[in-house]
C-alpha cells in the first residue's frame, strides 16, 4: 500500500481528520485498551510483518534537523531480527526504539520473545505501544533518555488472547 492510500485509510479507520493527530489518537486507544480500532487496524493493514505506522511516521512526524531521527529500514531491521535470532523466551532489549520495527522483525522470528522497547522522542511512544499491542507482544515500553539514564515514564504492554493489554507502569 503506497504512502498517500495508507495515510487516508489511518484517517478513517482512526476517526481523525489530520494525520498529526494520530499520536493522540494512538494513545487514547492504548491507553484506554480499546480494541474495536486493533480490530479495524489489522482488517486495514492485513500483514502485521510489517511497520505501517513507521512509514507514516518517518514522513510526517520524524525530526531529522534536530534530532537527527531517521528509521531503521526494513531490510535491515530483518537482517538484524535474523543476525540476533533465539528459540527461547529471551527478552530483547530495544534501545532507541522508534515505532518498533526491529522489535517486530524479531517478534515476525519468533512470536514467544519478550521486549524491553527504550525511546526518547515522546512523540513515537503511541506508535509503539499501539505497535506491539496490537500484535500482543509481550514489552516494557520505557520512555526515557538513555544517555543520560533518566526515565520519563513505563508502559506494559501484558499478552492477552488476541491484543495485548497496556498499562501505565509504576
Amino acid at each position: 500500500m503506497e504512502l498517500r492510500e495508507l495515510v487516508a485509510k489511518s484517517k478513517e479507520t482512526f476517526e481523525i481528520n489530520d494525520i498529526s493527530d494520530l499520536k493522540e489518537k494512538l494513545r487514547e486507544i492504548t491507553l484506554n485498551n480499546k480494541i474495536e480500532y486493533y480490530d479495524k487496524f489489522v482488517e486495514l493493514v492485513q500483514d502485521l510483518s510489517i511497520d505501517w505506522l513507521q512509514k507514516i511516521f518517518q514522513y510526517y512526524e520524524a525530526d531529522r534537523k534536530e534530532k537527527m531521527q531517521d528509521y531503521t529500514p526494513i531490510s535491515l531491521a530483518k537482517l538484524i531480527g535474523r543476525l540476533t535470532q533465539t528459540n527461547d523466551e529471551s527478552v530483547i532489549l530495544d534501545l532507541c526504539a522508534g515505532s518498533g520495527a526491529l522489535t517486530i522483525q524479531n517478534w515476525n522470528l519468533n512470536n514467544n520473545l519478550k521486549f524491553i522497547c527504550k525511546e526518547f522522542d515522546e512523540n513515537v511512544i503511541p506508535l509503539l505501544i499501539f505497535n506491539l499491542a496490537v500484535r500482543n507482544i509481550e514489552a516494557e515500553v520505557i520512555h526515557c533518555d538513555v544517555l543520560q539514564d533518566e526515565i520519563f515514564a513505563k508502559y506494559k504492554i501484558i499478552r492477552s488472547d488476541k491484543y495485548g493489554k497496556v498499562e501505565v507502569a509504576a
